[in-house]
């Protein structure tokens, strides 16, 4: 019988930042982002979204990819998972850069013109870590995709994010190279030399022989 394993995505993203790693023998299901109501709090945002997708409340083993991941240990507060990754993530506030606390201060997340919040540019596959072709042209499919309504409410969530409770039954692996969360910041379980913030795509046989021990 498969492992059922519940996948939550990057900021606006979907499976395919899945698509390289090796989940045989697991039955995965991709959790897709539900539009928030307006002011919603993150909070009540993932009890919502664990509640439409039927994630049990005891026992459960999820994976979580950069805000998938802050996603999962905001409701691992309250949902005794059996198994937890988290891939270029945060576990608490604290794992976030400072420069999040500042964004929060000022706003600034605000004032970023929608037009640019889903334009592939150069600097942005800089800070994903992303130099191949087929990697920058996948990171530029799902940033076009992406809603801008949800990637600025996500925006303002993760730059208020004040959680301080690390989840328990965790396994952290971690980019050495990743520009968006620095690994200086993390406690991690596993680091990958090289690894970006988009390290799914490109170092997927090492995270998957990683995921596949510790899940398996």
């Amino acid at each position: 019988m498969s492992k059922q394993v519940f996948a939550f995505s990057g900021l606006g993203a979907d499976k395919r930042v899945f698509q390289q790693l090796d989940f045989s023998d697991m039955e995965v299901i991709h959790i897709k982002w539900l539009q928030p109501r307006e002011e919603e709090y993150l909070g009540s945002y993932v009890h919502r979204l664990a509640e439409h997708y039927h994630i049990p409340k005891h026992g459960a083993t999820v994976i979580g990819l950069s805000f998938g991941g802050i996603c999962v240990s905001e409701l691992a507060k309250t949902y005794d998972f059996e198994k937890i990754v988290l891939l270029s993530s945060a576990k608490t506030k604290m794992e976030l850069p400072k420069s999040y606390a500042l964004t929060s201060l000022l706003s600034l997340h605000k004032l970023i013109p929608e037009t640019q919040l889903t334009k592939p540019n150069a600097l942005l596959d800089w800070l994903f870590g992303v130099s191949s072709t087929h990697d920058r042209e996948t990171l530029a499919d799902i940033i076009q995709d992406t809603d801008v309504k949800f990637l600025k409410w996500a925006i303002h969530r993760i730059a208020n994010w004040k959680n301080t409770v690390v989840p328990t039954s965790c396994l952290h692996i971690h980019g050495d190279k990743d520009r968006i969360i620095p690994i200086r910041n993390v406690d991690y379980s596993i680091k990958i030399k090289g690894g970006g913030h988009f390290m799914t795509l490109n170092k997927a046989e090492e995270i998957s022989f990683h995921v596949r021990n510790y899940i398996l």
